[in-house]
């Protein structure tokens, strides 16, 4: 094949960037309903979902192929917030902790089916039309860290989240 040519550069669609992408929270426990609007705009970061093709060899008489194996999915997403002084991102993780374990009673309150969600991320092009989705089933609070206050910085409070999720289905949107 022939070495790439500036025509041929230039004739490539626009790059699809990084910081073009939205969070959309489709189903969360009603206990924590009332916060999913702030959440897209407060998400610094997120990770992208994948799944693994895991593969076994099958050795026959001296001859050695590789065989597909099962689809395994990674299980997390992390996100990565910027907190307001109206604790937005603080609620949303007590109220989403809160409906698994009950302070002091251990007591969900509700049935684990009722304790997942469903999230959307969507990859945008330059005219923040959705370019790429990724959905994620079963999606359930797994652990945050709020991070830690310093006072030799003036940084924001970046808390990070790690959701796990059952599986997720991609493509074109």
């Amino acid at each position: 094949m022939a070495r790439p040519t500036i025509t041929d550069i230039r004739s490539l669609p626009d790059v699809a960037q990084v910081y073009r992408w939205n969070l959309l929270m489709a189903s969360v426990p009603t206990s924590v309903q009332a916060q999913i609007n702030a959440m897209n705009i407060r998400c610094e970061t997120t990770t992208i979902p994948k799944a693994t093709n895991q593969t076994f060899d099958v050795n026959i008489r001296g001859h050695q192929v590789v065989q597909n194996g099962i689809v395994v999915y990674d299980k997390t997403l992390s996100l990565t917030f910027i907190e307001t002084v109206d604790n937005t991102i603080h609620n949303f993780f007590k109220s989403w902790r809160e409906a698994i374990w009950k302070t002091r009673t251990g007591v969900a309150a509700f049935p684990t089916n009722q304790l997942k969600g469903e999230f959307i991320l969507e990859r945008l092009n330059n005219q923040d039309i959705p370019i790429w989705r990724y959905q994620l089933h079963g999606v359930m609070l797994q652990d945050y860290d709020v991070g830690s206050l310093d006072g030799t910085t003036s940084d924001g409070i970046k808390p990070s989240v790690i959701f796990a999720y059952d599986y997720f289905d991609d493509g074109a949107a």
